[in-house]
């Protein structure tokens, strides 16, 4: 049985992968040099959509082509809440780590004098987490789902 079998866990085992990706993406954009340019976060929305869209077709591979509406809301919930909280957890300790970095990265903010690493871990946090939601839900709703 492969990881991803696990059929009551597909909502957690795709947020990791989210995460993963998430922290891939962010050290492409510090290698590249573009991490400081906020308008590439858009780019984790279309990771986070694409974490989702995976799971629930791995959910319907799973249960025999079958996904109700609330039960995709419950995965993608989850999926959204995991990989945006380890990638948060992941830039907090890479903050507390490397002082240098979160200075380099808050020099482009506006409200940097009232940033530190905590309110700044807790607003990707928000930001992951309410974009994550907004996706779920448009995802469930453009999606074939069953009726619960």
């Amino acid at each position: 049985m492969k990881l991803t079998d696990y059929p009551n866990r597909v909502g957690q085992i795709y947020g990791v992968f989210i995460a993963i990706a998430l922290i891939i993406y962010f050290w492409i954009a510090k290698l590249f040099g573009f991490v400081n340019i906020p308008e590439f976060r858009l780019f984790n929305l279309v990771i986070q959509t694409t974490g989702i869209y995976l799971a629930y077709k791995q959910f319907r591979r799973t249960h025999g082509g079958s996904l109700h509406y609330f039960r995709a809301m419950a995965i993608g919930f989850g999926a959204t809440t995991v990989g945006t909280g380890l990638f948060a957890v992941f830039l907090f300790i890479l903050f507390q780590l490397d002082k240098g970095l979160f200075q380099s990265i808050m020099q482009n903010e506006p409200l940097r004098q009232y940033l530190s690493v905590y309110m700044a871990t807790f607003a990707v946090l928000t930001e992951g987490i309410i974009s994550g939601f907004v996706a779920t839900y448009l995802l469930t709703n453009i999606m074939d789902s069953d009726q619960p």
